[in-house]
């Protein structure tokens, strides 16, 4: 029995030394800003793994309770946060929070190319850098901006082979493009949308030239305030590019990328399945310009999609089965793809920087023989001549090499999807790659209103080639 009562006053002497170690104690400090020592109100102060916190006062003095050997966490936003160890014999604990530049000073692009600190511009700037716009690569720099600026509003019409539209901040006006300004490297540049004969062909827009690799930050300035230096052109706007440089990159560094993309269509009309070409439950085919029973009619009011033996345009004459083909459509479409390979060589010393590199895409669209191809070569180099002169040289030359472009509406000749709105829900699109007879006519479906798709992809094209310089030159 004695024994038992020894151990167990050996357990609560245990306890109890336990309990005087994990006493807990009153600290009291004060926080203020490393740079300026000026007092930080309202500044966190938590004991580390646990939920005991306080706040700084507006001399920055705190109180919080803490046990012997832990550790206090004391931050504020701006600056970087720090830890301290206390010991019950502290009284009183100063400390100093360096400010976080990384927060405060982030650096953009003004107009005319100026730096400035963004906490102290009155207007509002947003940026975006390299890797926001290149890891998802566009063909068309203006789609890369899509869902990554608040405000901005972007629109293409027929994928991204052709141009494409961006607003900021809505419509300003009922007469112009409302578009904004686009500067690159100080240097105002065209971004003109160019529409074919009719509006036959939509021609990408012309910033599209601009190879995304080669884009260091895009800063857009939203208000007029931050225009105002530009004028009248940036009424709506201006979105400021600065390419890449060699600053920073001593010795001499290559890079290289490469990126391939798929595309295919994902969204296309309902169509109905249950009657073919006709009209009043009637059709049959003779030579596609009214020759027979309605074979001149393009709208789907037809006999029903049963299996009845009707003459179909390619059945010369015979009756064959009228049935459906719910994917005439969308077989007519390929699977797009686009290549982008590029090099890039960069070095620095004291005295210069330079940048150079090269780009080549090459893209295949989901309309058949539709194409575009860009090669771009961009040189930015500085000499500083003196520690307080600095000569600096940029040039992009770029050229556009398109094949064919896909026709943009307006015309029965040019316009796939407008010849698709009346397709015959009767017609296999295979039946018209071979687009020419025997005795050198074309081969249609219907030859009162369109031309075969086939044919207009492959004989009816447009092409383009654009050779483009931007530059500049400054001290």
């Amino acid at each position: 029995m004695y024994k038992s009562y020894k151990i167990l006053a050996g357990f609560l002497l245990i306890l109890l030394s336990q309990s005087v170690n994990a006493q807990t104690f009153q600290i009291e400090g004060n926080v203020s800003a490393k740079n300026t020592s000026q007092a930080l109100a309202g500044a966190s102060v938590s004991v580390k793994n646990t939920s005991n916190n306080s706040l700084t006062d507006g001399k920055g003095n705190f109180q919080i309770k803490a046990t012997d050997k832990s550790t206090l966490i004391i931050s504020f936003v701006g600056y970087k946060p720090q830890e301290v160890a206390v010991t019950s014999s502290q009284t009183f604990l100063k400390v100093s929070l360096e400010q976080d530049n990384n927060i405060l000073n982030e650096v953009v692009i003004t107009a005319l190319g100026i730096s400035k600190e963004k906490k102290s511009l009155g207007y509002a700037v947003q940026q975006l850098k390299s890797e926001d716009i290149s890891e998802a690569k566009e063909t068309n720099l203006v789609n890369a901006l899509a869902g990554k600026i608040a405000g901005v509003n972007v629109t293409n019409s027929q994928g991204d082979m052709v141009s494409s539209r961006i607003i900021i901040r809505g419509e300003t006006s009922i007469d112009g493009n409302n578009q904004p300004l686009f500067v690159v490297d100080g240097v105002p540049v065209d971004n003109s949308q160019l529409l074919g004969t009719g509006g036959s062909r939509d021609f990408a827009n012309a910033i599209s030239d601009i190879n995304s690799e080669d884009i260091e930050s895009i800063n857009v300035l939203k208000g007029p305030n931050a225009a105002a230096l530009y004028c009248s052109r940036a009424a709506a706007g201006v979105i400021l590019i600065k390419t890449k440089t060699g600053k920073n990159k001593k010795g001499l560094g290559i890079t290289l990328n490469s990126n391939t993309t798929f595309s295919n269509l994902l969204v296309l009309p309902t169509y109905q399945n249950s009657f073919g070409q006709g009209s009043n439950g009637l059709f049959s085919y003779v030579d596609g310009k009214g020759g027979g029973v309605n074979d001149g009619v393009d709208e789907s009011w037809g006999p029903a999609l049963n299996g009845s033996l009707i003459p179909q345009f390619y059945s010369k004459g015979e009756a064959v089965p009228f049935i459906a083909h719910p994917d005439n459509v969308r077989n007519f479409f390929n699977t797009g793809h686009t290549y982008n390979n590029g090099i890039a060589i960069a070095g620095s010393d004291e005295k210069y920087d330079f940048r150079f590199s090269y780009n080549n895409m090459k893209q295949t669209g989901v309309i058949p023989n539709s194409d575009l191809g860009r090669n771009s070569f961009l040189l930015n180099t500085s000499y500083r001549i003196t520690p307080k002169l600095t000569l600096h040289a940029i040039a992009n030359y770029v050229r556009d090499d398109a094949g064919n472009l896909p026709g943009s509406g307006g015309k029965r000749s040019t316009s796939t999807m407008l010849q698709f709105t009346w397709f015959g829900r009767q017609v296999d699109i295979s039946q018209l790659k071979n687009y020419i007879n025997a005795d050198g006519n074309t081969f249609n479906w219907n030859n009162s209103y369109y031309s075969n798709p086939y044919f207009v992809a492959y004989e009816n094209t447009v092409g383009q080639r654009r050779d483009r310089i931007i530059g500049s030159a400054e001290l």
